[in-house]
């Protein structure tokens, strides 16, 4: 059997947080399902979050002993354990490498990245790079500077000039969304599903209390006390504070919250934002301003600039918020056809993905 002819392998490395994992996981999804021949391996990094995520996707990723970059750790102490770790996974990813023997590896971006590049580099592998934020990060910049094929969720990836990246889209999942009835009972809320306007909130807990607790205040007032509010990932268990505000656990399958959903607050990572195009959801945006190089808020600003959203920092203050999800919600349904419009588009964003790391002979 030629190598042409053989099954294809594939190594997709993506670690840190689910900004990273989630497109990793459903670019894979795609492959079994348009590909099944295709032998897909998973690679992440050993922070509980990363293994949480994969188990939730029925995943078992090759674990690799690094859990942040040297040059983020506190101290001398730290560096140097995170720098030691880091030599240790490369040779974990070049022992991968030498028995599974891909055809290509696909990173996505972060600390995880390097050592699956060195090694895939030293085997003479194929490897590109996925980058899901509108700024790219410090591996991604380094990854251009050593040649390699970087493809772009968005149609800039500052400070890279265009012909330094291929724009491909942030690869999401493949939702069926439920009814709205439906995905009211299967979130556990109670009574009848409303008929006025839902706004589901994903802004989770990272910097969130001041959105929760703005959003709240707004919700007992006019005009939005014949809307349902839903926080996803704010407590523990399910929690009812006022009639129209609903705060949920941990929800796994986001099918649920979408489906629920006639718009949604959400912070501007990659992945998040695109599957919001995808299923063509209005979104207010809301950069968390601390994230690394401020990539939060270019994101913000490529997604409000093509799609059905707008943005708001907490500096912003409460009547601009009051302001903005008015005009989200009389927003919806109308920018159709907008050159950057990616709408029902989630499978032919793993279909170019795949042409070009598969190119056709």
């Amino acid at each position: 059997m030629t190598a042409e002819s053989r099954p294809k392998k594939i190594i997709l490395a993506a670690g840190g947080t689910g900004g990273h994992i989630w497109p990793a996981l459903s670019f894979g999804a795609w492959i079994n399902k348009n590909h099944a021949e295709c032998e897909v391996r998973y690679v992440c990094g050993s922070r509980p979050l990363e293994r949480e995520i994969y188990a939730a996707a029925k995943a078992e990723p090759v674990v690799l002993p690094v859990d942040g970059s040297p040059l983020a750790g506190r101290g001398a102490g730290q560096k140097l354990a995170r720098m030691r770790a880091l030599l240790a996974s490369y040779g974990r990813a070049s022992s991968l490498v030498k028995d599974f023997r891909p055809d290509a590896a696909l990173v996505f971006g972060g600390y995880l990245s390097l050592p699956v590049i060195m090694a895939c580099r030293r085997a003479g592998v194929r490897c590109a790079l996925h980058e899901q934020n509108a700024r790219a990060g410090k591996v991604t910049r380094l990854a251009s500077k050593l040649g390699m094929e970087i493809y772009s969720g968005w149609s800039e990836c500052e400070p890279l000039p265009n012909k330094k990246f291929i724009r491909t889209g942030v690869p999401v999942r493949d939702f069926a969304l439920p009814a709205r009835g439906e995905a009211w009972k299967n979130l556990g809320l109670e009574g009848e599903a409303p008929s006025g306007p839902v706004i589901v909130v994903m802004t989770g807990s990272l910097g969130s209390r001041a959105v929760k607790d703005e959003l709240c205040r707004a919700a007992g007032e006019e005009p939005f006390k014949s809307w349902t509010f839903v926080f996803a990932a704010v407590a523990d268990k399910l929690e009812r504070p006022s009639e129209n505000v609903w705060l949920l656990p941990k929800v796994w399958d986001a099918a649920q919250l979408y489906g629920l959903a006639d718009m949604l607050v959400l912070r501007a990572g990659g992945s998040t934002l695109t599957e919001a195009a995808v299923l063509g959801l209005p979104a207010l945006v809301v950069p968390w301003m601390q994230a690394a190089d401020n990539h939060q808020f270019h994101n913000a600003l490529a997604f409000a600039g093509e799609n059905e959203g707008m943005i708001w920092t907490e500096n912003d203050g409460y009547e601009a918020l009051v302001s903005s999800l008015v005009r989200l919600n009389g927003i919806k349904g109308k920018n159709h056809g907008r050159a950057g419009d990616l709408r029902g588009r989630g499978g032919a964003i793993c279909e170019n993905l795949w042409s070009l790391l598969f190119p056709a002979v």
